[in-house]
Protein backbone atom coordinates (compact mmCIF):
# COMPACT_ATOMS: atom_id res chain seq x y z
CA UNK A 1 0.00 0.00 0.00
CA UNK A 2 1.27 3.60 -1.08
CA UNK A 3 2.54 5.43 2.62
CA UNK A 4 1.96 9.52 1.69
CA UNK A 5 5.18 10.39 4.06
CA UNK A 6 6.19 13.17 1.78
CA UNK A 7 9.97 14.82 2.29
CA UNK A 8 10.71 17.76 0.51
CA UNK A 9 13.90 18.77 0.09
CA UNK A 10 15.27 22.17 -1.60
CA UNK A 11 18.60 22.38 -1.85
CA UNK A 12 19.73 23.06 -5.11
CA UNK A 13 20.09 20.07 -7.64
CA UNK A 14 23.33 20.64 -9.74
CA UNK A 15 22.59 21.21 -13.21
CA UNK A 16 25.58 21.17 -15.34
CA UNK A 17 24.54 24.62 -17.19
CA UNK A 18 20.82 23.49 -17.66
CA UNK A 19 18.09 26.73 -16.82
CA UNK A 20 15.59 26.07 -14.20
CA UNK A 21 13.20 28.88 -14.89
CA UNK A 22 10.21 26.65 -16.00
CA UNK A 23 10.50 23.61 -13.68
CA UNK A 24 10.29 20.56 -16.41
CA UNK A 25 6.66 18.66 -16.34
CA UNK A 26 8.49 15.08 -17.46
CA UNK A 27 11.83 13.39 -16.42
CA UNK A 28 14.43 13.17 -18.12
CA UNK A 29 14.87 9.05 -17.31
CA UNK A 30 13.13 7.08 -14.20
CA UNK A 31 14.27 4.13 -12.49
CA UNK A 32 13.33 1.62 -9.86
CA UNK A 33 15.54 1.07 -6.33
CA UNK A 34 15.22 -1.72 -4.23
CA UNK A 35 16.91 -2.03 -0.97
CA UNK A 36 18.15 -5.20 0.96
CA UNK A 37 15.48 -7.88 -0.14
CA UNK A 38 18.39 -10.09 1.63
CA UNK A 39 16.32 -13.17 0.85
CA UNK A 40 17.33 -16.56 2.99
CA UNK A 41 15.03 -19.72 3.47
CA UNK A 42 15.31 -19.01 7.32
CA UNK A 43 13.76 -18.11 10.68
CA UNK A 44 12.84 -14.49 10.85
CA UNK A 45 15.92 -12.74 13.39
CA UNK A 46 15.91 -8.89 14.65
CA UNK A 47 13.01 -8.08 12.96
CA UNK A 48 13.88 -9.18 9.62
CA UNK A 49 11.68 -11.66 7.47
CA UNK A 50 13.90 -13.65 5.02
CA UNK A 51 11.82 -15.81 3.45
CA UNK A 52 8.72 -13.11 2.90
CA UNK A 53 11.22 -11.00 0.54
CA UNK A 54 10.35 -13.41 -2.20
CA UNK A 55 6.38 -12.25 -2.16
CA UNK A 56 7.58 -8.25 -1.82
CA UNK A 57 10.04 -8.59 -4.40
CA UNK A 58 8.05 -10.49 -6.55
CA UNK A 59 5.15 -7.87 -6.09
CA UNK A 60 7.82 -4.92 -6.59
CA UNK A 61 8.70 -6.28 -9.69
CA UNK A 62 5.27 -6.32 -10.98
CA UNK A 63 4.47 -3.13 -10.17
CA UNK A 64 7.78 -1.87 -11.43
CA UNK A 65 6.83 -3.73 -15.02
CA UNK A 66 3.95 -1.14 -15.25
CA UNK A 67 6.05 2.20 -15.41
CA UNK A 68 8.18 3.31 -18.02
CA UNK A 69 11.96 2.33 -16.48
CA UNK A 70 15.41 2.88 -17.77
CA UNK A 71 16.42 0.07 -15.77
CA UNK A 72 15.99 -1.16 -12.06
CA UNK A 73 18.53 -1.22 -9.59
CA UNK A 74 19.06 -3.28 -6.54
CA UNK A 75 21.51 -1.32 -3.85
CA UNK A 76 23.22 -4.90 -2.35
CA UNK A 77 22.02 -7.79 -0.38
CA UNK A 78 20.14 -10.06 -2.72
CA UNK A 79 20.31 -12.27 -0.40
CA UNK A 80 21.22 -13.05 3.67
CA UNK A 81 23.40 -16.07 3.17
CA UNK A 82 24.04 -19.39 1.41
CA UNK A 83 24.81 -19.02 -2.49
CA UNK A 84 21.42 -21.38 -3.27
CA UNK A 85 19.22 -18.35 -2.34
CA UNK A 86 20.04 -17.19 -5.58
CA UNK A 87 18.19 -19.70 -7.36
CA UNK A 88 15.20 -18.43 -5.85
CA UNK A 89 15.52 -14.70 -6.18
CA UNK A 90 17.08 -14.26 -9.66
CA UNK A 91 14.33 -15.76 -11.15
CA UNK A 92 11.85 -12.95 -10.05
CA UNK A 93 14.41 -10.35 -11.15
CA UNK A 94 14.44 -12.25 -14.39
CA UNK A 95 10.69 -11.08 -15.20
CA UNK A 96 11.83 -7.59 -15.14
CA UNK A 97 11.10 -5.60 -18.44
CA UNK A 98 13.78 -2.88 -17.51
CA UNK A 99 17.56 -4.20 -17.28
CA UNK A 100 18.28 -4.87 -13.66
CA UNK A 101 21.43 -3.15 -12.44
CA UNK A 102 22.88 -4.81 -9.06
CA UNK A 103 25.40 -3.67 -6.29
CA UNK A 104 27.50 -6.09 -4.39
CA UNK A 105 26.77 -5.91 -0.97
CA UNK A 106 28.14 -8.01 2.01
CA UNK A 107 25.53 -10.89 2.37
CA UNK A 108 25.42 -11.58 -1.39
CA UNK A 109 29.13 -13.00 0.04
CA UNK A 110 27.91 -14.98 3.01
CA UNK A 111 28.61 -17.72 0.77
CA UNK A 112 31.08 -20.44 1.13
CA UNK A 113 34.57 -19.85 0.01
CA UNK A 114 34.12 -22.39 -3.25
CA UNK A 115 31.08 -20.28 -4.04
CA UNK A 116 32.48 -16.68 -3.70
CA UNK A 117 34.02 -16.72 -7.28
CA UNK A 118 30.58 -17.63 -8.90
CA UNK A 119 28.78 -14.50 -6.94
CA UNK A 120 29.12 -11.91 -9.63
CA UNK A 121 28.11 -14.15 -11.98
CA UNK A 122 24.58 -15.49 -10.33
CA UNK A 123 23.93 -11.51 -9.77
CA UNK A 124 24.23 -11.30 -13.93
CA UNK A 125 26.85 -9.37 -13.65
CA UNK A 126 30.77 -9.38 -15.50
CA UNK A 127 32.24 -6.84 -13.47
CA UNK A 128 31.76 -5.97 -9.78
CA UNK A 129 31.89 -2.24 -10.67
CA UNK A 130 30.61 -0.11 -13.85
CA UNK A 131 28.72 2.50 -15.74
CA UNK A 132 26.19 3.74 -17.79
CA UNK A 133 25.79 6.45 -20.01
CA UNK A 134 21.60 7.34 -20.61
CA UNK A 135 19.91 10.25 -21.94
CA UNK A 136 22.73 12.94 -20.64
CA UNK A 137 23.04 11.62 -17.10
CA UNK A 138 25.85 9.03 -15.67
CA UNK A 139 25.21 6.23 -13.49
CA UNK A 140 27.79 4.65 -11.49
CA UNK A 141 27.70 1.15 -9.76
CA UNK A 142 30.01 0.98 -7.23
CA UNK A 143 31.47 -2.02 -5.54
CA UNK A 144 31.28 -1.63 -1.92
CA UNK A 145 32.84 -5.00 -0.89
CA UNK A 146 36.06 -4.16 -2.28
CA UNK A 147 37.93 -4.60 0.81
CA UNK A 148 35.77 -6.27 3.15
CA UNK A 149 36.63 -9.63 5.33
CA UNK A 150 34.60 -12.04 3.95
CA UNK A 151 35.01 -11.05 0.14
CA UNK A 152 37.33 -13.57 -1.43
CA UNK A 153 38.35 -17.30 0.04
CA UNK A 154 40.24 -17.04 3.89
CA UNK A 155 43.20 -18.63 2.05
CA UNK A 156 43.04 -15.36 -0.31
CA UNK A 157 45.83 -12.35 0.40
CA UNK A 158 43.17 -9.82 0.16
CA UNK A 159 41.61 -11.61 2.67
CA UNK A 160 44.68 -10.94 4.97
CA UNK A 161 45.34 -7.36 3.82
CA UNK A 162 41.44 -6.37 4.77
CA UNK A 163 41.42 -8.39 8.40
CA UNK A 164 44.79 -6.24 9.16
CA UNK A 165 43.14 -3.25 7.46
CA UNK A 166 39.65 -3.48 9.91
CA UNK A 167 42.14 -4.52 12.78
CA UNK A 168 43.88 -1.00 12.60
CA UNK A 169 40.20 0.84 12.24
CA UNK A 170 39.22 -0.96 15.52
CA UNK A 171 42.29 -0.25 17.11
CA UNK A 172 41.74 3.95 16.11
CA UNK A 173 38.00 3.03 17.60
CA UNK A 174 36.38 4.10 14.09
CA UNK A 175 32.65 3.90 14.52
CA UNK A 176 32.22 1.52 11.08
CA UNK A 177 35.14 -0.44 12.01
CA UNK A 178 32.61 -3.30 12.45
CA UNK A 179 32.93 -6.73 10.42
CA UNK A 180 30.05 -6.01 8.26
CA UNK A 181 31.01 -3.05 6.51
CA UNK A 182 34.23 -3.01 3.69
CA UNK A 183 35.86 -0.40 1.55
CA UNK A 184 36.78 0.68 -1.68
CA UNK A 185 40.25 -0.08 -3.14
CA UNK A 186 43.11 2.15 -4.79
CA UNK A 187 42.21 0.99 -7.80
CA UNK A 188 38.58 1.20 -7.90
CA UNK A 189 38.49 4.93 -6.44
CA UNK A 190 41.18 5.91 -9.17
CA UNK A 191 38.38 4.33 -11.92
CA UNK A 192 35.55 6.62 -10.01
CA UNK A 193 37.98 9.67 -10.07
CA UNK A 194 38.29 9.53 -13.87
CA UNK A 195 34.52 8.34 -14.20
CA UNK A 196 33.56 12.01 -12.69
CA UNK A 197 35.89 14.02 -14.82
CA UNK A 198 34.52 12.15 -17.78
CA UNK A 199 31.33 13.09 -17.01
CA UNK A 200 32.20 16.61 -16.12
CA UNK A 201 33.87 16.56 -19.37
CA UNK A 202 30.83 15.37 -21.26
CA UNK A 203 28.68 17.73 -18.99
CA UNK A 204 26.34 14.80 -17.84
CA UNK A 205 25.08 14.61 -14.46
CA UNK A 206 25.88 11.98 -12.00
CA UNK A 207 24.41 9.67 -9.58
CA UNK A 208 26.28 7.26 -7.79
CA UNK A 209 24.72 3.55 -6.79
CA UNK A 210 26.74 1.90 -3.76
CA UNK A 211 25.95 -0.39 -1.01
CA UNK A 212 27.27 1.24 1.87
CA UNK A 213 26.26 4.65 3.21
CA UNK A 214 28.78 7.47 3.45
CA UNK A 215 27.26 10.27 5.83
CA UNK A 216 26.51 11.00 8.52
CA UNK A 217 29.99 11.00 9.98
CA UNK A 218 30.52 8.48 12.37
CA UNK A 219 27.69 6.22 11.35
CA UNK A 220 28.64 2.42 11.95
CA UNK A 221 27.44 1.52 8.52
CA UNK A 222 29.28 3.22 6.43
CA UNK A 223 32.00 2.85 4.40
CA UNK A 224 35.15 1.93 5.93
CA UNK A 225 37.11 5.29 3.77
CA UNK A 226 33.89 7.18 3.42
CA UNK A 227 35.58 10.11 4.04
CA UNK A 228 37.72 10.24 1.56
CA UNK A 229 34.57 9.48 -1.10
CA UNK A 230 32.66 12.54 0.49
CA UNK A 231 36.01 14.40 -0.21
CA UNK A 232 36.06 13.61 -3.83
CA UNK A 233 32.30 14.35 -4.68
CA UNK A 234 32.63 17.10 -2.92
CA UNK A 235 34.95 18.44 -5.53
CA UNK A 236 32.27 17.74 -8.43
CA UNK A 237 29.33 20.03 -8.51
CA UNK A 238 27.68 17.45 -11.38
CA UNK A 239 26.96 14.83 -8.78
CA UNK A 240 23.27 15.11 -8.34
CA UNK A 241 22.67 12.32 -5.97
CA UNK A 242 24.47 9.21 -3.92
CA UNK A 243 21.86 6.19 -3.24
CA UNK A 244 22.75 3.49 -1.07
CA UNK A 245 21.14 0.15 1.13
CA UNK A 246 22.63 -1.35 4.16
CA UNK A 247 21.22 0.83 7.35
CA UNK A 248 17.67 -0.79 6.75
CA UNK A 249 16.18 2.14 8.62
CA UNK A 250 17.52 4.61 6.05
CA UNK A 251 18.77 7.77 6.20
CA UNK A 252 19.35 11.12 4.36
CA UNK A 253 21.87 13.76 4.67
CA UNK A 254 23.55 16.38 2.27
CA UNK A 255 27.10 16.92 1.44
CA UNK A 256 28.12 19.71 -1.01
CA UNK A 257 26.09 20.02 -3.35
CA UNK A 258 24.94 16.06 -3.38
CA UNK A 259 22.04 14.33 -1.89
CA UNK A 260 22.87 11.49 0.07
CA UNK A 261 19.98 9.00 -0.16
CA UNK A 262 19.93 5.76 2.61
CA UNK A 263 17.04 3.83 0.95
CA UNK A 264 15.11 1.19 3.57
CA UNK A 265 15.59 -2.55 3.70
CA UNK A 266 12.74 -4.94 2.24
CA UNK A 267 13.58 -7.75 4.19
CA UNK A 268 12.50 -5.48 7.84
CA UNK A 269 9.20 -6.16 9.28
CA UNK A 270 6.91 -9.06 7.98
CA UNK A 271 4.44 -7.62 6.13
CA UNK A 272 5.86 -4.10 4.60
CA UNK A 273 7.66 -3.64 1.92
CA UNK A 274 10.25 -1.01 0.27
CA UNK A 275 11.01 0.17 -3.16
CA UNK A 276 10.92 3.34 -5.23
CA UNK A 277 10.61 5.00 -8.46
CA UNK A 278 13.23 7.44 -9.56
CA UNK A 279 12.31 10.44 -11.65
CA UNK A 280 15.24 12.83 -12.73
CA UNK A 281 14.15 16.29 -14.13
CA UNK A 282 16.68 18.85 -15.26
CA UNK A 283 16.22 20.41 -12.29
CA UNK A 284 14.85 18.03 -9.56
CA UNK A 285 15.04 14.20 -8.60
CA UNK A 286 11.47 12.74 -7.27
CA UNK A 287 11.40 9.70 -5.16
CA UNK A 288 8.07 8.12 -5.45
CA UNK A 289 8.75 5.34 -2.21
CA UNK A 290 6.44 2.45 -1.85
CA UNK A 291 5.59 0.72 1.47
CA UNK A 292 8.37 1.97 3.99
CA UNK A 293 10.02 4.04 1.87
CA UNK A 294 8.73 7.82 1.86
CA UNK A 295 8.29 10.18 -1.32
CA UNK A 296 11.07 12.96 -1.53
CA UNK A 297 11.74 15.79 -3.82
CA UNK A 298 15.28 16.44 -3.92
CA UNK A 299 15.90 20.20 -5.76
CA UNK A 300 13.95 23.21 -6.48
CA UNK A 301 10.36 23.01 -7.06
Amino acid sequence: MKRRNFLKITMPLALVGRSTATPATEPDITFGVIADPQYADAEPKWGRFYRNSLAKLSAAVTDLNTRPLEFVVTLGDLIDRDFASFAAVMPIYAKLKAPHFPVCGNHDFEVADEDKAKVLGAMGLEKAYYSKILKGWRFLFLDGTDTGVWRYPAGDVRTAEAKALLQKNREAKLPNAQGYNAGIGKVQTKWIAAELEAAQAAGQRVIVFCHYPLIPAGDPHNLWNAEDLVALFGKHKHIAAYMNGHNHKGNYGTHSNCHYVNFKGMVETEKETAYSVVKCFPDRIEIDGYGLEPDRELGNV
